[in-house]
């Protein structure tokens, strides 16, 4: 998985991120922005889910929004940073 600090989208996926678990505030995704393991720790203590599903679903998070970087480059000729 993509550390937080390094993928550079983690703004973009905060809102998405909110809508798998309903329960995290946006405080907790601050206070989590940098450290993946301090965001599944956040999200596992809020939810009961397990700490795997958790990394799951964050891979796709990330897999999908570096997929949407590549295909606005491709789009406008630039990178989104």
């Amino acid at each position: 998985m993509a550390d937080l600090r390094t993928e550079g989208k983690f703004d973009r996926i905060k809102g998405r991120a909110r809508a798998i678990w309903g329960n995290l505030t946006d405080d907790d995704l601050d206070k989590a922005r940098g450290s993946t393991e301090d965001l599944i720790g956040r999200i596992k203590e809020k939810t009961g889910e397990a700490t795997e599903e958790i990394r799951q679903k964050l891979d796709t998070l990330f897999a999908e929004e570096v997929g949407r970087g590549m295909q606005e480059t491709r789009e406008t000729g630039r990178e989104d940073r």
